[in-house]
């Protein structure tokens, strides 16, 4: 049987004693965490793409008989 493989969510890594620890000493809070990871999220998304106006067709120059 294969397991899948996940990467654990932020809110489970800020959750884990060890990582809270490590933080704590660092003087790193939870909410300052997710407050950046929000920051980042928003200045790295990409712009929604509009799609260009559609030009209508140039008509072809009649050809006569001069």
């Amino acid at each position: 049987m294969m397991m899948a493989h996940h990467e654990p969510r932020l809110t489970d890594l800020l959750e884990d004693p060890v990582v809270r620890l490590v933080m704590e000493r660092d003087g790193v809070y939870r909410d300052d965490v997710l407050k950046l990871m929000r920051s980042m999220a928003q200045k790295t998304a990409k712009p929604a793409v509009k799609a260009a106006p559609v030009k209508p067709p140039v008509p072809e120059p009649a050809l006569g008989h001069a």
